[in-house]
């Protein structure tokens, strides 16, 4: 089976300046790819080039062989993004924002369970009337997941979704990626939670200085000298 996501020989430069050379890798179906590396390794510019938010300056970015792009109506309808300073509807409720990604994405019917079953599961079950700028930081970014999360998608890109969540909410999450596995969704993950790495993913790309260092199974990849929590 082809990979549902193709990534060979990205690079980005800003100014001249190359800050993501040579980077590779792909996701399959059912398959969590974990991105690692220090602050400023390049993991979030690697996920807004694969989410068609910002345009590489070299290699093949593919989804479903086809070159990704944001405007495309098929790869909007098929990957979910996740990534810091998304914005909310701030006149609607937690469970009417939700509720209505659902229902823009075809749930029909289902919309109105499968936003109350995201929003407890991710410990929001006693703020689905709340307003978004009434939540904490933490339960603001649940929300934020739950948006990506209550949608039907074939790939499911998140940036550092474990930021502001309690133990718990952590937890939860990692419980909700790997049922989201088993269905079939292809996962990329930026992470800097190693228990969150651990649980999830299959296949580990460490960056360092936007090139990759080591890549493949998560405890063989996690034990080398650049890994972040060695």
């Amino acid at each position: 089976m082809p990979p549902l996501l193709h990534v060979k020989d990205l690079s980005v430069h800003y100014h001249g300046t190359p800050v993501i050379e040579g980077v590779g890798f792909d996701v399959a179906p059912a398959r969590c790819v974990a991105l690692i590396g220090a602050n400023g390794s390049g993991k979030s510019t690697v996920l807004r080039v694969l989410s068609a938010r910002q345009e590489a300056d070299g290699g093949t970015v593919l989804f479903d062989g086809e070159p990704v792009r944001e405007q495309d109506p098929d790869f909007r309808r098929d990957v979910a993004v996740s990534m810091d300073g998304g914005e909310c509807f701030p006149d609607l409720t937690v469970a009417e924002h939700i509720r209505m990604v659902a229902a823009a994405h075809g749930l029909g019917r289902k919309a109105t369970t499968a936003a109350a079953d995201i929003l407890d599961h991710l410990g929001l079950g006693a703020h689905h009337n709340a307003f978004p700028d009434t939540l904490s930081a933490g339960q603001r970014q649940a929300l934020l997941l739950s948006a990506a999360l209550v949608r039907p998608a074939r790939l499911l890109m998140l940036d550092e979704p474990e930021q502001r969540l309690d133990a718990g909410a952590k937890e939860r999450l990692a419980d909700i990626l790997r049922q989201v596995k088993q269905a079939g969704t292809g996962i990329v993950l930026v992470s800097h939670e190693r228990a969150l790495v651990e649980a999830v993913a299959d296949h580990v790309v460490l960056l360092a200085s936007g090139r990759c260092v080591a890549q493949g199974e998560p405890g063989h990849v996690l034990s080398q000298e650049a890994a972040p929590w060695r």
